[in-house]
Formats: C-alpha cells, structure tokens, sequence
C-alpha cells in the first residue's frame, strides 16, 4: 500500500469514527438546549455555542457539508442578542442538525491534495573522504597533518594516473588538486576534467597554486573549481570549503503542537501533517497545553478557537505570558468566520487564522512557512556570531534542560568547560582579526570531533561549553582530551608566521552533581585548576 492509499484508508477510518460519534454529539446539543432553556443561563449558553461550534468545523472537515451548515446556522442562531432566546427558532435548527445527522452516513469526504514536502537542514557527512594531488611532499604532508586534525579521511597523490585509480575505485567527497604539476603548468585542471567528463555527478574540486594569475584562476573556474587558494596556504580557510562541500541534506521534521478537543479532528490534521513530513503531538485539554510545550518543544501550536475550560484565545494569551515563547508561531484553525473574531483573536496573540475546511495543501503550506521563519529567526537568536555555536544564553537552556531530564528519567551527562591558553597575548601579538580565527579554528574541531548528540556553546570570549549526554566522565576526559591534542598540534598563521595554540578544560557529571549551578561550578574548578598546574590539560 502506497503511503497517499495508507493515508486515505486512516482519513476514512477517521470518518467514520466521526460518524459514529454523532449520536453522543446530537444528545449533547439536547442536553445543551435543555439546560441552558431552562433558566437562559449564560454559561450553558456558552457550552451549547460550543458543541454547535464543534460540530461545524468537524463536519466541514469530514465531508459533512450539510450537517456543517445546518450546524453554522445554530450557532449563529446562538450569539445573535436578538434571538438567542427564540426557543421555536432554536429547537427548529436543532431538528435541522438532527436530520443531518441521520444523513451523515452518505456524505463522501474528498481526497486530501498533497504536495510533496521536503525539509532539509544541512549536516556534515561523517564519512567525508578528501583526495589531494600534490607533487610537493612537505606541502601534501602539511595538508594531510592539518585536515587530520579537523577529522577528515585523507589520502594523498603524487600524479594524476594515482588519482584517476583512486577515483575508479572510491569516489571522494572533494578532490583538492595542485594546478601546477610534473605533467605541466595546468596538470591538475586537466586532470580534474579527465575524472569528472566520465561522471553523470562532477566530483566538487578546490583548486590550489603559486600562480595567482587571471589565466590559471580561468582556468580553474571553467574546470568547474569551487575555490582557489595560493600558497602559502591557509588550512583553516580551505576547512571552511571542505565542511560546505561535505555538507549534506538531511531530513528534519518540522514539530507542530495540535491543540483540538475533538480528538477525531486532532488525529485528522495530525496524520495530513504527518503525511508531508512533519512530527505532530495532540492535546485535546486546554489545561495541558504548557506542560505538552514543554515537553515537546514545538516550533508552532496550531488551536482550535473554541474549547472547553479555555478557549484558543484565553490559551494564546497564557502562552504569550511566557517569555521564551513569545515568538512561538500560534495559528488558530477554526470553523469561526466572523473576521472581527478572527483579528480579535490574532491581536490576543494568534499569528495567523486558518478556517475550516481547508486545503490540505493550504494548511501545510501556511505551517510550512510560520515554521520555517521561525527556525531561521530561532536560529539567528541562539547561535554566536563568530562560530555558529549556541551562544550563552541557549547553552545555558541547554545543560539546564538536560540537568532536568536526568532528574526525571535518568541517565547521565559530562559537562566540559574549555578555554583557549593565554588567548590575551594572541590578539596582542597577532591582532584581534587572527584572534579570531583561533576561536574559529576551535569551534570547528568541536563540531568536526564532537557526536552531532553533543550540545556545543561559546560560554564567552575564548571559552566553550560542551554538553555530553549518556558519557560518563572517564569518557568525556577522554574525547575533550583528544581534541586538545589536536587543537595544539594546529597550525595557526599570521601573515606568513606560524604559531599554536593550546587550550584547558575542566569537567564534571551529573550524577552525582544534582544541580545546575553545581555542575556549572565544578566544571569551572577544574578548569581554574587546570590553568594553575601549567595549563594545556584536561582535569575532571
């Protein structure tokens, strides 16, 4: 069963729950009118508007058109000042909803429209292999020395028949070819067009020279080049190519919150959603709403308007009292079309308003683009500038979040504080341009050596925060541990001058660490420590 047969054979099962349900929802509206005649109390009145409410966008959304209509009437019916109490009004639309009902069973619901939906964020292929042809052995040593270091497979070539061998046996992520080769001044673009005019695919090449001349730059772009670097070379600036070359898609969910009482309509737009891509969670009880947040960080909460206990307005503003969720993307999806209530309800803090039915292909489209500009707007809040890390205050959220879940349901984490040696005298000496650099040069080996599971953040200035879920101490040291190793052994230039730098690290676990402040504080000891004996170490 393809998945477009799979999902119309749930939207059907889903249907059909729906009408079944349609008795218990008719005694309701009984009941309804039963109670609030009565005495025309405004409360029951309230309640009775509701399940009309309820039964108009369900019935729109299973293919009820009938019944919804009817149901709209009632409603209406239901917040006119004028005729709310025309009892003979009501109870004659009410007969209208209950002959609908019995006619149910034979509306058809239309196929949902999908289009197709991809959502792609780009990750660094852990499997990068980078072929380099050099005919100097100390350049095409240093290169593979210092690709070595960032975590890059590396094997090297002396001639272009090695190189096409190479090729035909394994194809690479990036070739990094010298132009300037024993077989003449060009020798690696001609090799570089002889392995590619043979592939469907082109290999992506960086090209690098002595010749900084207009010809061989030519030249090297018409080969299909990515990039050109002249000797003396900057490794850290070729790194920057190769993990942009590496880089591939990778599938990510978009999370919705689905905030409905009817379950029957939750599970309908969870499955549509589900179907584009997409990791969608319910809660049919207002009152739950914070918690599910919480719990499933979602990056849009998609409401119905009307809802027991609490309406979608009331809950959008309780949301709103949040501060870290105040750029939390609200959209109410309801069967309301008063346009004052719609606005009214996006001024109260919904950011959009979807009325039933709707197009699927439309309410994937409008969650597509609030989640997307949320993630980009997220993104540029919570990342550093320099190096693309999580910045201060959202590692902080991080080791937090992560402390609480260990509270909760177990496990352990290692969390490392990292700061580069005698960084002062970096920029004095060298300027705050190289300074630069070196940070940048460490974030890099962090993401490179680092599990994609790991939370990495520049704490501040040269200092870097690393959380390591499920590691235990021993093993933290241990990896922090290699990549001061290859942190110190990393060539750093200014102008022509080479230097290195070195880096302390101070870690510590929870458990045993309960808290937060805590783990902060041991970490810190250890690293204070570790500057005290000298420097250049891990201590834990």
């Amino acid at each position: 069963m393809s998945s477009q047969e799979k999902l119309k054979a749930q939207l059907e099962a889903l249907r059909q729950n729906f009408i079944d349900q349609l008795p218990a929802r008719l005694q309701t509206l009984e009941s309804g009118l039963e109670k609030w005649s009565a005495a025309f109390d405004e409360v029951e009145l309230v309640e009775f508007h509701r399940a009309a409410h309820s039964l108009t966008g369900a019935g729109a959304t299973f293919g009820c058109d009938q019944l919804s209509t009817v149901a709209r009437a009632l409603e209406l019916q239901l917040v006119s000042s004028e005729l709310a109490k025309d009892i003979e009004t009501v109870e004659k639309l009410l007969d209208e909803v209950r002959l609908a009902i019995g006619n149910a069973a034979q509306c058809v619901q239309a196929e949902p429209d999908l289009p197709p939906a991809v959502f792609n964020k780009l990750v660094q292929n852990e499997n990068c292999l980078v072929y380099i042809i050099e005919d100097e052995e100390e350049t095409r040593n240093n290169m593979v020395v210092q690709f070595e270091h960032f975590g890059y497979a590396i094997k090297v070539f002396a001639t272009p028949p090695e190189l096409i061998a190479a090729v035909e046996s394994q194809r690479p992520t990036v070739i990094i070819a010298d132009i300037i080769l024993a077989e003449g001044d060009f020798g690696g673009i001609d090799v570089i067009n002889s392995i590619n005019s043979k592939l469907d695919q082109p290999i992506p090449a960086i090209f690098i020279s002595s010749d900084d001349s207009f010809a061989a730059r030519l030249a090297a772009v018409r080969a299909g080049g990515r990039a050109y670097f002249t000797k003396p070379l900057s490794i850290e600036l070729m790194v920057d190519i190769v993990d942009e070359l590496a880089s591939v898609e990778e599938s990510q969910a978009y999370r919705v919150l689905i905030v409905d009482d009817s379950e029957s309509e939750a599970l309908y737009f969870e499955k549509i959603l589900e179907q584009a891509g997409m990791k969608a969670n319910i809660v049919c009880d207002p009152m739950k709403v914070l918690d599910a947040i919480r719990e499933h960080s979602p990056e849009l909460v998609l409401m119905d308007m009307y809802m027991p206990k609490c309406n979608g307005v009331e809950l959008a503003s309780v949301i709103r009292q949040q501060p870290s969720y105040l750029g939390l993307p609200i959209v109410f999806l309801s069967a309301e079309t008063n346009r004052e209530s719609q606005l009214e309800a996006m001024r109260l803090g919904g950011d959009d308003f979807l009325t039933k039915p709707i197009k699927s292909s439309h309410l994937i489209a409008s969650v597509s683009y609030r989640t997307e500009r949320y993630r980009s707007i997220r993104s540029r809040m919570s990342q550093d500038s320099l190096t693309g890390l999580l910045n201060h205050r959202r590692i902080m959220e991080s080791v937090n979040k992560e402390v609480a879940r260990i509270q909760r349901h177990g496990g352990q984490l290692a969390f490392a504080m990292l700061d580069i040696d005698h960084f002062k005298n970096v920029n004095d000496n060298y300027g705050h341009a190289v300074g630069d650099r070196v940070i940048k040069s460490l974030s890099r080996m962090l993401k490179q050596r680092l599990r994609t599971t790991d939370i990495i953040g520049r704490y501040g200035g040269e200092e870097f925060a690393v959380i390591m879920p499920e590691t235990s101490t021993e093993v933290a040291v241990k990896v922090i541990n290699e990549i001061r190793e290859h942190f110190a052994s990393l060539q750093q230039y200014s102008n022509d001058e080479c230097f290195h730098s070195t880096l302390s690290a101070g870690v510590a676990s929870s458990p045993p660490i309960a808290s937060v402040g805590e783990l902060l504080e041991a970490s810190d000891q250890m690293l204070y420590k570790a500057k005290q004996n000298g420097r250049n170490q891990v201590l834990s």
